[in-house]
């Protein structure tokens, strides 16, 4: 019989900031410097006027509504029918870090010793035995307790974002009169407002993530090769089209924590894009290198390399959310389409493919927080010039001639794209 969940109850007004419970955690469950579980944000450290001085104790929320356990593609995330902590499984976990990606909180931790991501469990042992969790029993001053769900209870605290997840959290807010501030103090809390919330962790980067940069980008060559060669491009080899698959597969599973796993990410079909994107592409390798002549497969294995590239773009829409450009919910198809337009040498979806991968290249430059620098007005007239321009220009002059110089030139630039894209992207 199941139960319902536990909340943190955290008191703002008596917390003092000690770290007992950051320590106690790591004590009572192994864990090392660098992948505590639970942390301590201090907020209007530097004492600025009026505004209160206040500490948050934050560790995994154990989400009503849990986006790690919706999102994990191997089923190793799973709520206990007995104490209701959300709890990851270390002998199912694939370490694709997709929970941390997708986790608002910043909760779950990978563990590069053992492959795999731990968090915070509620102390899920402690609690079997009827004992509260080792930081609430640690607090020194009981800021910090186990109590039950009540409504929202993480209100408008700074630094606790509303993702829809339903926290099972509990914030006492501060018990304080605020005094009317000089417009001189308006105008440094204002000039400051953006450091009232602490800066969230880089969990995806293009040097981290090569890998899925290098899986998806052949993906996504391969699904145009296919389209193309249904327009009038060059035909398909589906012994050379099945080998690069494979390889993409292979450095795709380089990101994984545990690559003897890697079959387990096919496993949540029902609810991850992540898996759905798994099956997608072993289908679409399954029929574009199948050696049949029946010509009305043609259509079936084009539409199937889309469906894998949809579901690529849904695994990165969901975890970048609202902070994602708009024309980037769609870059792998659209990558797709502008190089199916040049390798069949077809203006009319080669231009307004190749229109929309420019507008989509300077949204995200317009939403990057990063100011511009020498490398990256280099990348941008790489991309443009030789990425979009050179290959257009080829297409609407040269014709098929000019393919070899178009298709290397578009190619270059979609990688290029590709990668800004990976360096570009914000977690929820």
């Amino acid at each position: 019989m199941s139960v319902s969940p536990p909340a943190f109850v955290h008191d703002l007004a008596t917390c003092v900031g000690c770290h007992a419970c950051v320590v106690a955690c790591a004590v009572e469950n192994g864990t090392v410097p660098g992948r505590f579980w639970r942390q301590v944000v201090t907020f209007n450290g530097d004492r600025r006027p009026g505004r209160p001085v206040y500490h948050l104790s934050l560790a995994c929320n154990h989400c009503l509504e849990a986006p790690c356990e919706r999102h994990c593609p191997a089923l190793a995330i799973s709520r206990d029918a007995r104490t209701g902590a959300v709890l990851v499984d270390g002998d199912r976990c694939v370490g694709c870090r997709y929970c941390a990606w997708v986790c608002p909180y910043d909760a779950p931790r990978f563990d590069p010793g053992r492959g795999v991501v731990g968090k915070c469990t509620l102390c899920h042992h402690r609690l079997l035995e009827g004992a509260a969790p080792a930081c609430a029993t640690a607090c020194p001053t009981g800021a910090l307790k186990l109590g039950t769900v009540e409504g929202d209870g993480a209100g408008s605290v700074p630094g606790f974002p509303d993702a829809g997840a339903r926290p099972a959290i509990r914030v006492l807010p501060l018990r304080w009169r605020r005094r009317e501030p000089t417009g001189e103090e308006s105008a440094a809390e204002a000039a400051s407002a953006a450091r009232e919330r602490p800066a969230p962790r880089d969990r995806i980067s293009f040097a981290s993530e090569w890998p899925l940069f290098a899986f998806t980008s052949i993906v996504i060559l391969l699904v145009a090769w296919l389209a193309g060669s249904r327009v009038g491009g060059p035909p398909v080899s589906p012994p050379a089209l099945l080998a690069a698959g494979v390889a993409g597969l292979a450095l795709g599973t380089l990101h994984l924590g545990r690559k003897d796993r890697a079959w387990r990410a096919a496993l949540n079909w029902r609810r991850s894009w992540l898996s759905r994107e798994v099956i997608a592409v072993l289908v679409f390798l399954a029929l574009g290198a199948a050696q049949t002549q029946d010509p009305g497969t043609g259509p079936l294995r084009v539409a199937l390399g889309f469906v894998a590239l949809l579901c690529m773009d849904r695994v990165y829409t969901v975890v970048a959310g609202n902070r994602r450009p708009m024309l980037d919910h769609a870059a792998a198809v659209a990558s797709a389409l502008f190089l199916t337009g040049v390798v069949s040498m077809q203006p009319w979806l080669a231009v307004p493919a190749g229109i929309i991968r420019l507008a989509a290249f300077g949204e995200r430059l317009r939403l990057r927080k990063a100011m511009p620098g020498p490398g990256l007005w280099a990348l941008a007239t790489a991309r443009v010039a030789i990425g979009l321009a050179l290959p257009l220009t080829v297409v609407l002059t040269v014709g098929s001639a000019g393919l070899p110089v178009a298709l290397a030139a578009a190619v270059g630039g979609e990688l290029l794209d590709r990668a800004h894209f990976y360096g570009s992207l914000e977690v929820t």
